[in-house]
């Protein structure tokens, strides 16, 4: 029922990437306005995800989902309604901070509620109901618009207000199947005569020691790379490549198709190996290497096999790196530390959209000769060079990890053999 509520929100969520844009125009905001009106979502998000869901670890996740949900559904339908910059500001704040309370708190309650042998697993058939989210969305969201504009006779702008209340609807049935189905697993510390276990558990760790500061490192540059190419992607297909939007629209719905069949498969080979990391490792080095492809490709055809394959190894490696966090994480800090480590993700999500169009725009028009061989590829491709780069860069800190947890394993056998 929890996978069911997230598939809820993920839906709308889906929906409301395309949607949100197209409503921007339409009440003919500035693309500068457009532009801040995308920003400030992932903005609020980040800071909502790096603060909300460490209240989860003190007074119970469930609560800490119906109210989010709440805030989601209600913002989310009257964006419909939203006619102007400052509502649209003001509503995508409160959006943002509900969705970064949602996900990573749902997350910590699903880890909390299974063994470790099948962590891996159940994140796989969380993150396959997250991108399925995102294949059915945007054509749902479609289906609606139309149904206003051609079945129900609406103008154009009223016809907006249908798939966002619907989205808004389905957070409301989100939240009532938390409300009645979902409850929390481990329950929270409310003794004031007892030592707070997240204090314990924090100094016991030591907040900021290279070892958890890898794994925000890891989430600042996946969501860095990741949003480098989100502005770009759609202009480069278009100017390089003279594809439509309908085309353009067909890659990422056959790209997000695929990985959906990878999610669990990859998350339940974690559970059977001995550390999951040496998965992500490799999916990292893949993942990057399907970006640099597209960077360098000049053919359509190499464009759409190297950007499938790049979903498929992110997406075969995220199941197997977040059962990682899991199994690492003490229960008593997991919505805190997990809620950082996203919002580090979304962090880097904020600035790597900043960063592709500026390179974009200074290099889109080139012709880029790599001297020794002479091959040409277009400047617009240097965007997904520099994003390969940066996710493959995340290796270091992955490997770092991965040692770290073997000199642990060594240890604890260790101390097992002397007893």
């Amino acid at each position: 029922m929890l996978l069911f509520a997230s598939q809820i929100v993920n839906i709308g969520f889906g929906l409301l990437a395309i949607f949100i844009t197209l409503l921007a125009d339409e009440i003919n905001l500035s693309p500068i306005e457009i532009g801040i009106v995308i920003s400030i979502f992932m903005v609020a998000r980040a800071i909502s995800s790096g603060v909300v869901p460490a209240l989860s670890d003190r007074i119970g996740r469930r609560i800490i989902l119906v109210i989010s949900l709440l805030m989601y559904a209600v913002s989310t339908v009257m964006l419909g309604f939203s006619r102007d910059f400052l509502t649209l500001f003001l509503l995508r704040i409160i959006e943002g901070a509900a969705t970064g309370a949602v996900f990573p708190t749902a997350e910590a309650l699903l880890v909390d509620s299974v063994p470790s042998s099948e962590r891996g697993a159940w994140l796989g058939k969380y993150f396959t109901t997250f991108n399925l989210g995102f294949v059915i969305g945007p054509a749902l969201g479609g289906i609606l618009f139309t149904f206003g504009l051609e079945v129900l006779k609406l103008d154009k702008l009223t016809s907006f207000m249908i798939p966002f209340a619907f989205t808004g609807v389905l957070g409301l049935l989100s939240m009532i199947s938390v409300i009645v189905f979902v409850q929390d697993i481990i329950q929270p510390q409310r003794d004031p005569e007892k030592p707070d276990p997240v204090k314990e558990v924090d100094q016991s760790l030591g907040v900021g020691v290279p070892y958890f500061s890898s794994f925000l490192a890891i989430g600042v540059l996946t969501g860095f790379s990741i949003g480098l190419i989100i502005p770009i992607f759609t202009l480069h297909a278009t100017n390089a490549f003279g594809l439509t939007e309908g085309t353009i629209g067909f890659i990422f719905t056959i790209s997000g198709t695929a990985a959906l069949l990878v999610n669990y498969p990859a998350g339940r080979l974690s559970d059977r190996l001995q550390n999951r990391m040496s998965i992500v490792v490799i999916g990292i080095v893949f993942a990057g290497l399907g970006f640099i492809i597209v960077g360098f490709s000049t053919s359509i055809v190499f464009v759409l096999f190297a950007f499938i394959f790049r979903s498929m190894a992110y997406q075969a490696y995220i199941p197997a790196y977040r059962a990682f966090q899991a199994d690492q994480i003490p229960h008593m800090i997991r919505g805190k530390t997990m809620g950082r480590i996203q919002s580090a993700f979304n962090v880097g999500a904020i600035f790597g959209p900043l960063v592709g169009a500026a390179i974009y725009e200074v290099v889109s028009n080139d012709l880029i000769t790599i001297s020794g061989i002479e091959y040409v590829f277009y400047g617009g491709g240097i965007p997904f060079l520099v994003a390969g780069v940066f996710t493959i860069s995340q290796v270091i800190f992955a490997i770092y990890i991965l040692r770290s947890e073997n000199v642990n394993m060594n240890l604890r056998s260790s101390e097992l053999s002397n007893q």
